[in-house]
């Protein structure tokens, strides 16, 4: 699985060395999720990226383009993020507030019991609930 920001640092590594020039359009992010084998959504976060970092710009009805950087500031350093192999020290999770874990468990209390356990261990749609 390809994380958004590698895949964003690989074209901005294209548009840097020159092999993507400015005024070039991209493909589609339909076309470049193929080209990527990656996922729609993530070729839109892939673009967003982009445009975060001023190598490109988007237009509607005409597609995203590749900004004209000569001249100005250098772009914005690649998003920060946790490096893919390593651990997250969760050692400082600790409860905010002195009394969190009584107030978890009165909340989770109510759960215990099978007929209100069971309606929300059930699978949910992407639009929610009701409620």
């Amino acid at each position: 699985m390809k994380d958004y920001r590698s895949v964003a640092d690989t074209v901005a590594a294209e548009i840097g060395a020159g092999r993507l020039k400015a005024g070039e359009r991209l493909p589609t992010q339909r076309e470049f999720a193929r080209q990527y084998g990656i996922a729609n959504s993530t070729a839109t976060r892939v673009y967003q990226e982009l445009a975060r970092r001023g190598l490109t710009e988007g237009h509607v009805g005409r597609g995203t383009f590749v900004r004209d950087t000569s001249g100005t500031a250098a772009p914005p350093a690649p998003a920060l993020s946790e490096p893919a192999g390593s651990r997250i020290d969760l050692e400082l999770n600790y409860p905010v507030v002195p009394e969190q874990a009584e107030l978890l468990a009165a909340g989770l209390g109510g759960l215990l019991r099978p007929e209100r356990l069971e309606p929300v261990l059930r699978p949910v749609g992407a639009a929610g609930t009701p409620a």
